[in-house]
């Protein structure tokens, strides 16, 4: 995609034009971003409340009715059910386990392991198991 800046004089109304031939998932985050900013999750750090952009997050992690969300170096907890944070989240992140959302974005490669289920291994090195019936799922994310 070609994208050209234009430098205005100050005082002048700033916009932006998105010339499309579809309206893809890419191109609504581009224009949400573009009008609101980007979106962000709050969550709990030793009793302080924190702002995490959608792009930080690597995965969310539900574990003993808890949810948590992971980034590349940090760990935060969240209010939300992951079934709420699921509705709430982006194209970017798909359900990969009854326990997990991941962001597909930060998924560096995945390969196939025992009992028809996938191993993904994330940009900061983790490495998280694709349930068997999300796989469809993330193929599709993926373009496999």
């Amino acid at each position: 995609m070609k994208v050209t800046i234009e430098k205005i004089p100050s005082g002048q109304e700033e916009s932006a034009l998105i010339r499309t031939a579809e309206v893809s998932d890419s191109v609504r985050l581009a224009s949400g971003i573009l009008e609101n900013g980007e979106n962000t999750l709050a969550g709990y750090r030793d009793g302080e409340k924190v702002l995490c952009a959608y792009s930080k997050i690597y995965y969310i992690e539900s574990v003993d009715d808890k949810c948590f969300v992971y980034t590349k170096d940090d760990c935060f907890e969240v209010r939300e059910r992951l079934y709420e944070l699921e509705e709430m989240l982006d194209y970017r992140f798909f359900r990969c386990s009854k326990s997990m959302i991941c962001n597909v974005k930060k998924i560096r490669s995945v390969k196939t392991v025992a009992n028809a289920r996938m191993q993904g291994v994330l940009l900061n090195g983790e490495e998280i198991i694709i349930s068997r019936s999300y796989i469809r799922e993330l193929k599709r994310k993926l373009g496999l």
